[in-house]
């Protein structure tokens, strides 16, 4: 694992002691810069892996797809030291075949839950912006 996280460049490339959880358990350390590399790099078939594994996480990510955009994203939740809530949506929407890549990163007191807002706020921003018509 520690091999394929300095491949990526991926952020502190630190997996702990603990090789099963170090994206839970706030051990890696990654900035919104980092993420929106790794989409990047992830779209255009650019990270060290072969094309068919490009694909496949891709296809996985793909979460709404119709005749006016494709929504790719993959979430991700953790507490930092003092117990708040750190929540990450990372990924594009595709509108007129051309990609617009975004990261949100959220954070919240333990006691209100991330799970469902970050999708739901995420969708405002990029509803504000103007995507989902087609029209991008």
């Amino acid at each position: 694992m520690q091999f394929w996280l300095d491949s990526l460049q991926y952020g502190n490339h630190s997996i702990g002691k603990s090789i099963d959880s170090f994206w839970l358990n706030n051990t890696i350390k990654l900035t919104p810069d980092e993420q929106l590399g790794i989409m990047k790099r992830l779209f255009f078939n650019q990270l060290p892996f072969q094309k068919r594994t490009h694909e496949i996480v891709k296809r996985m990510m793909l979460r709404e797809s119709n005749a006016n955009y494709q929504l790719s994203y993959k979430t991700g939740l953790t507490y930092n030291e003092k117990g708040d809530q750190l929540g990450w949506v990372v990924g594009w929407i595709e509108e007129n075949k051309h990609p617009y890549f975004f990261v949100l990163n959220m954070e919240a007191p333990s006691n209100i839950s991330l799970v469902d807002t970050r999708i739901s706020l995420l969708k405002k921003i990029l509803s504000n912006q103007g995507f989902f018509e087609g029209k991008r």
